[in-house]
């Protein structure tokens, strides 16, 4: 007997490991850091600016405040951009 999907799940395995990793908590701090340096001046106009919907942005700073809910896993930038806990 065959297993169909044996393949299709060979392949998927591969392109996940193929993704980039993405750090949310860095994407939130790249966007309050543009928010910050005036670059620019509200979250419709970074929404803009990055081409994101505005409901987007929201969801991405809302990291922000959840991070804070819970100290004791804070993560902070040094001035590298590295993120340290």
């Amino acid at each position: 007997m065959f297993k169909w999907n044996s393949i299709s799940d060979q392949n998927r395995a591969e392109s996940e490991s193929a993704a980039p990793k993405r750090d949310r908590m860095r994407l939130a701090l790249h966007y309050q850091s543009l928010l910050d340096s005036g670059q620019v001046s509200s979250r419709a106009e970074l929404a803009r600016f990055l081409g994101v919907s505005r409901a987007r942005v929201t969801q991405v700073l809302k990291r922000l405040n959840q991070q804070s809910d819970c100290p004791e896993s804070s993560v902070l930038p040094d001035r590298n951009g590295a993120l340290h806990s």
